[in-house]
């Protein structure tokens, strides 16, 4: 089964009242997003309007987020799980999630296979239904549609479409946006884990969705090859230059000062010249080690990043050469894995963000 055929299927056993409008909605979204509802006013606005009627209403969905295909899904206004000051966060991953994609090529493929799987029985819609729906559809230029009257009184739905991968960051995106509200200083938050877990990919969209943010990578302080002693290689955590990740990146960000960034350039053995970093309020260390015992004391935040021993050795496969998967495979994953085993590091996190479900991350 395909995906898309899965979805439809999935959408359909959940809400046997949909109608045709309610099924290529449900593709337009899954193609297109929901960017018409951000163009057409002010998001925030709406979105406090329709999160007041759910609580009115008692929305109670069944799922808080359920994919739609094409790296969305629909996040659910559920005021068992959102409060109201989720409100402007939510709606920055909605202007994020809004940039244009998708193309009305895209969307007829989908709606072949949903007039395939009418035409086949698979769906409980009527093929001479949806034929006809389409072809008006067609003749209005396939505009974003409105849920059916019958769907909206079975269902009463409430929700915003958003990436994905947002809704499974969302713990670490909400403790973030805490941090900043609880915290009148600096905010440093070390974002350890697997690697392929996603950790640089979580660090570059977080830093679109926080002003004044700056983003800090751990593999700028690999250990060079003056300090790796067989003992310091053999403790947990020792390929790690964290001496100077402490006296030159977290001890000024912990005092709001710039940053004169120097990284250690692997390849030609060489540390590179200085760059000057201005301060931000907010910063986001990720990479490997960042919650080693010389630095955890100076993030107010600890999130670790993890997925499937398969997952990750499959994302590596994808963007490393044979000769570097080996490398992950006999060195890099069993010295991070004695890290965070000999040093408890998961345990010690106020976050932990599993991605095994997600496509490929960095």
């Amino acid at each position: 089964m395909s995906l898309w055929n899965n979805i439809l299927s999935v959408h359909a056993q959940r809400y046997p009242l949909m109608e045709a409008r309610d099924y290529v909605k449900l593709l337009y979204q899954s193609e297109f997003g929901c960017g018409h509802l951000v163009e057409a006013g002010d998001a925030l606005a709406s979105l406090q309007s329709e999160f007041a009627q759910a609580r009115e209403e008692n929305y109670a969905p069944s799922y808080a987020v359920e994919a739609i295909g094409g790296g969305f899904c629909r996040c659910h206004l559920d005021p068992r799980l959102l409060a109201e000051r989720d409100l402007p966060l939510l709606s920055r991953c909605l202007a994020f999630s809004a940039r244009p994609r998708g193309t009305m090529a895209g969307l007829w493929r989908k709606l072949g296979q949903l007039s395939a799987l009418s035409w086949q029985g698979a769906l409980p819609l009527e093929y001479r239904e949806l034929e006809n729906f389409l072809s008006l559809y067609a003749l209005q230029g396939c505009p974003p549609l409105h849920h059916s009257d019958h769907y909206r009184e079975a269902y009463h739905p409430h929700y915003r479409v958003i990436d994905r991968d947002l809704a499974v960051y969302a713990p670490a995106l909400r403790a973030i946006d805490a941090a900043l509200h609880e915290t009148q200083g600096p905010v440093l938050v070390a974002i350890d884990g697997r690697c392929a877990a996603g950790k640089t990919t979580f660090g570059e969209k977080a830093s679109q969705l926080f002003d004044d943010c700056n983003v800090f990578h751990m593999d700028d302080f690999f250990l060079p090859p003056e300090k790796r002693t067989p003992e310091r290689l053999a403790a947990p955590g020792g390929n790690v230059d964290y001496e100077r990740a402490s006296q030159e990146l977290f001890e000024p960000l912990s005092r709001g000062e710039a940053v004169a960034l120097r990284s250690f350039d692997c390849s030609q053995g060489i540390m590179t010249p200085p760059e000057g970093i201005p301060f931000r309020r907010l910063n986001l260390i990720e990479g490997s080690y960042a919650l080693h015992p010389a630095l955890a004391g100076y993030a107010q935040l600890h999130i670790f990043f993890t997925c499937g021993a398969e997952t990750q050795l499959s994302r590596l496969e994808q963007r490393e050469t044979p000769e570097s998967l080996e490398q992950f495979r006999q060195r890099w994953i069993p010295m991070e894995e004695a890290y965070f085993q000999g040093l408890s590091i998961e345990s010690q996190c106020d976050v932990i963000i599993d991605t095994s479900r997600l496509p490929t991350q960095r």
